[in-house]
């Protein structure tokens, strides 16, 4: 899935498992745990393993997905497979579409190959949800950790989608000034932030969540929403940059961190598609 998004959806899916469970597979009635998921021998990590039952019965193995890709399904299949031999019990896949734009074609639920007819086969089938047919409202009524994800699902029938972002955002912080400590509430709101993203330009996000009743008249939710933007520009950074030069280092990532001048990060996201290295991001003054 897109690096931007990748964090967030793993962060919020570890903080409340259960939650994820009830909203994309069924409530569990097994106790559950978190999985490791650095699965070393693949190029990178599954989003979420969630084992069930003590001892362990079962595996739910969420990914999510936030743009097309054709080779997916095999990354799913592999997953699957090391989730199974790591722990000699099976597991069930869901992939999750965020938006329209990662429904490839052959993400289609299932995979198969036979080299050698008659002699050995593949077969392969995950489960797939996409999110944007997911009425939002039955994720704006669930636990409180999936809120961030109301902005992707399917909008209550509003005149425009400004309109239809705009009531979800509404009801999601009037949620989470109700029902969320502090901190949690930071966290969640500087998620659903970043996954607007995903359906309108960040500038748009911002002017949404601005204009929402309470945001206005809190000088600490608007400091959320320019920590927010803050993070999205960093981490716009970051993904321009890393399809440009590759990986960057800890040491880039510790003083990218340490610049919270949002108008000069801005201008350094302007820059990172013009730029030779990661350092001459680092230059803009």
């Amino acid at each position: 899935m897109a690096m931007t998004f990748d964090a967030t959806l793993k962060d919020m899916a570890r903080e409340s498992p259960h939650g994820f469970l009830a909203a994309f597979d069924r409530p569990p009635t097994f106790p559950l745990r978190l999985l490791n998921v650095d699965l070393s021998t693949v190029s990178r990590a599954a989003d979420l393993a969630v084992g069930l039952g003590e001892p362990l019965q079962e595996i739910v193995h969420l990914e999510f997905q936030a743009s097309a890709a054709a080779w997916k399904h095999a990354d799913l299949m592999a997953y699957n497979a090391l989730l199974y031999a790591h722990h000699h019990v099976p597991a069930h896949t869901i992939l999750i579409l965020l938006r329209p734009q990662a429904a490839h074609s052959n993400l289609d639920g299932s995979l198969s190959y036979a080299p050698r007819p008659g002699r050995g086969k593949m077969e392969f089938e995950y489960e797939v949800v996409r999110l944007w047919e997911r009425p939002a409202e039955d994720l704006l009524t669930g636990d409180v950790a999936l809120l961030p994800l109301a902005v992707l699902g399917r909008l209550p029938g509003q005149p425009s989608l400004h309109e239809g972002l705009a009531a979800v955002a509404q009801r999601i912080v009037e949620r989470l000034t109700g029902e969320a400590p502090p901190e949690q509430a930071k966290r969640l709101l500087t998620e659903t932030l970043l996954l607007t993203g995903l359906r309108v330009s960040r500038d748009v996000a911002i002017t949404i969540f601005r204009g929402v009743r309470m945001m206005e008249e809190s000088d600490t939710y608007l400091m959320i929403l320019e920590q927010g933007e803050e993070r999205a520009t960093r981490e716009g950074i970051l993904t321009i940059g890393q399809d440009r030069f590759g990986d960057c280092d800890e040491g880039f990532r510790s003083r990218l961190s340490a610049i919270t001048d949002l108008h000069r990060l801005k201008r350094m996201l302007r820059q990172t598609p013009k730029v030779s290295t990661w350092e001459e991001i680092l230059e803009t003054p």
